[in-house]
């Protein structure tokens, strides 16, 4: 077997020699919501009509949804979350960084660290969180 090696450019170089286009994030993003909405509906058993029913929209408005072609509101993403018991949070991170989501449930969180206060602590190209808390050696001894 022979194998022919080629110098130059292919196509998924070129394709990652460029920064993504704000359409191509926006694409992205888009998918992505699309898929941790289709997974609710999926963990909970929950079809394209109930959704709808569960949004007060027509099944069509649920399939363009789902395909992509369309832009959500907020309204809408809150509404979608709202009808698979999900909550939508968002946030903006400075370019480059990217953002870790962790969830809990508050009620299974020992006392001691219900009143924790977040404070951002910004260092060089790192982003940390430093946390401060009103706990005691009591309640630390409790835990």
């Amino acid at each position: 077997m022979k194998v022919r090696i080629t110098k130059g450019e292919n196509a998924v170089g070129r394709l990652f020699a460029e920064p993504p286009s704000v359409a191509g994030v926006a694409e992205y993003k888009k998918l992505t919501i699309v898929e941790e909405l289709l997974k609710f509906m999926r963990d909970q058993g929950i079809s394209r009509t109930e959704l709808a029913k569960r949004m007060g929209v027509q099944p069509s408005r649920i399939t363009s949804m789902l395909n992509g072609t369309n832009n959500f509101t907020i309204e809408t993403l809150v509404r979608a979350g709202k009808a698979v018991g999900a909550e939508l949070h968002q946030t903006f991170a400075p370019e480059g960084m990217r953002v870790r989501w962790n969830c809990y449930d508050p009620a299974n969180v020992h006392p001691a660290f219900l009143s924790v206060k977040v404070q951002p602590v910004h260092l060089s190209k790192s982003r940390f969180v430093e946390l401060e808390s009103a706990a005691t050696d009591d309640d630390a001894q409790a835990a």
